[in-house]
């Protein structure tokens, strides 16, 4: 008989997404530290907006992981 994984591929790669997202949001706090401290205003404007981005996506991935978890397709 086969085993099942620990965890089906989605759940995982969702996860995954989610969890590199939140280390990217941490890394932009550094980044833009740089940016303020070298008087790149064209830099910190990206930099802010890649964060702004990667929030969204970091709530639309938990709302979708939440979902998952209340229909029960999360395994």
């Amino acid at each position: 008989m086969a085993k099942q994984p620990v965890m089906s591929n989605l759940s995982y790669d969702l996860l995954t997404v989610l969890q590199n997202k939140l280390e990217a949001l941490a890394a932009y706090e550094v980044y833009l530290k740089d940016c303020k401290e070298s008087g790149e205003d064209s830099c910190h404007q990206l930099v802010a907006d890649l964060k702004h981005d990667d929030e969204l996506h970091v709530a639309k991935l938990r709302a979708e992981l939440e979902r998952l978890v209340r229909e029960g397709k999360f395994h």
